[in-house]
């Protein structure tokens, strides 16, 4: 396998994963935050071709990268993993999951069910490499696949579809998904595969740009702690798990994932063990061994008797004069009165009411009964993969 970063000149630097390796480095524990995808990538790839125990973290979240670097990576050193990772943090602070080589192996053992039949050549990136999806996709299958892996350490819309060619399996995300079909440009891309995650996509956008570029496009859905869950392809709405997952619905409907890929230790507060089995928060529907996502239990309210998602929220209030960005999370807590209170976190340019909020949401989706907490702050964080991070305080 060659890595190969294209810089904005036009000229290229290459390695080989072979010459990566580094003996004295073998159960090591070695912290590796986000610096620039081709150190990210060399760094990552070298610790686990070399057997190390690499700490992956997007050191723009302060508290983390604090909380990392007081601990030190001795304090793992007893601990038996091949790679941790942490999740987003959108919902709190960042929880952190130990993969094992058998759950890095085994998962790799099935994106290739359904990959390896592809014709790839080369695969393209555009995602970070300190996360599970650009680890495993980005990184681990061209590495499995023993084919080029190509990246940009900032891939423009019109570059990436230049680097779109027959048998090239593009990683990417929704966001570039859209950015594309903004170009208003055609291409045939039919021999070429574009993978998503990150976050859903609609499914008018997922039609409009299979039919739009003639490609096949596979969307992936997974979790830090669970690694890889399933897969649909095309404009489906229904997803297929992956070999050896286990998809089942606890008695409030909420999704209940079981595999070999999961993290057997998660770092919180202390160790909490898994015993392979993850209880979710998002809502779905199972038929036929598929399930359908209908949304997370924190990213769902009812209004006027129907179940909306956060998202929709967000982008009503970011629609109002003076709001630059919103973040919408539902709170329980079943010792109150009213067991789920909406938060609201604003930058905005301008004193925002609740009063105003509630007639905006009304306007639009209908009237709320939730009681709401405004909260205005000066920044609304992002993570590496474009989520929104809810503040710690």
């Amino acid at each position: 396998m060659r890595v190969m970063i294209q810089n904005d000149d036009g000229s290229e630097n290459v390695y080989e994963s072979k010459s990566l390796v580094d003996t004295t480095l073998k159960n090591r524990v070695i912290l590796i935050p986000s610096k620039t995808k081709e150190e990210n990538a060399i760094e990552i790839l070298r610790a686990y071709l070399s057997s190390a125990k690499p700490i992956l973290y997007d050191q723009e979240n302060l508290s983390l990268k604090a909380k990392i670097e007081s601990l030190g990576a001795e304090t793992f050193n007893d601990i038996d993993f091949a790679a941790m990772f942490f999740t987003s943090g959108s919902t709190g602070f960042p929880t952190g999951a130990f993969k094992s080589r058998e759950n890095i192996e085994t998962d790799m053992e099935a994106l290739l069910l359904e990959f390896g039949n592809f014709q790839i050549e080369k695969v393209v990136a555009t995602v970070p490499f300190i996360h599970i999806y650009g680890f495993l996709a980005a990184l681990l299958l061209p590495l499995k696949l023993d084919v080029d892996l190509l990246f940009k350490e900032h891939f423009l819309p019109h570059d990436l579809l230049e680097s779109a060619k027959p048998h090239h399996l593009v990683v990417t995300t929704p966001l570039y998904i859209k950015s594309l079909l903004r170009l208003d440009e055609v291409k045939d891309l039919s021999q070429t595969i574009f993978i998503s995650s990150t976050g859903p996509l609609p499914v008018e956008t997922a039609k409009e740009f299979t039919d739009t570029f003639n490609t096949t496009l596979i969307q992936l859905f997974g979790s830090t702690e669970c690694g890889s869950i399933a897969f649909k392809k095309q404009d489906d709405t229904f997803l297929t798990p992956f070999h050896s997952v286990e998809a089942s619905l606890n008695t409030e409907g909420l999704l209940h994932v079981k595999s070999p890929f999961i993290s057997q230790t998660l770092w919180q507060e202390g160790l909490v063990q898994t015993n392979g089995a993850i209880q979710s928060f998002d809502y779905a529907l199972i038929e036929n061994g598929k399930f359908q996502l209908i949304g997370r239990s924190s990213n769902i309210v009812k209004i006027a008797g129907k179940r909306y998602a956060t998202a929709q929220i967000e982008e009503i209030l970011e629609a109002m004069e003076g709001i630059e960005k919103a973040l919408v999370h539902v709170k329980h807590n079943n010792a109150e009165l009213k067991d789920e209170v909406l938060q609201i976190f604003l930058e905005a340019t301008r004193p925002i009411t609740v009063k105003e909020i509630k007639s905006a949401i009304k306007h639009t989706l209908g009237k709320i009964n939730l009681p709401i907490e405004l909260k205005v702050v000066d920044k609304i964080s992002t993570t590496l993969m474009g989520k929104k991070c809810m503040p710690i305080n």
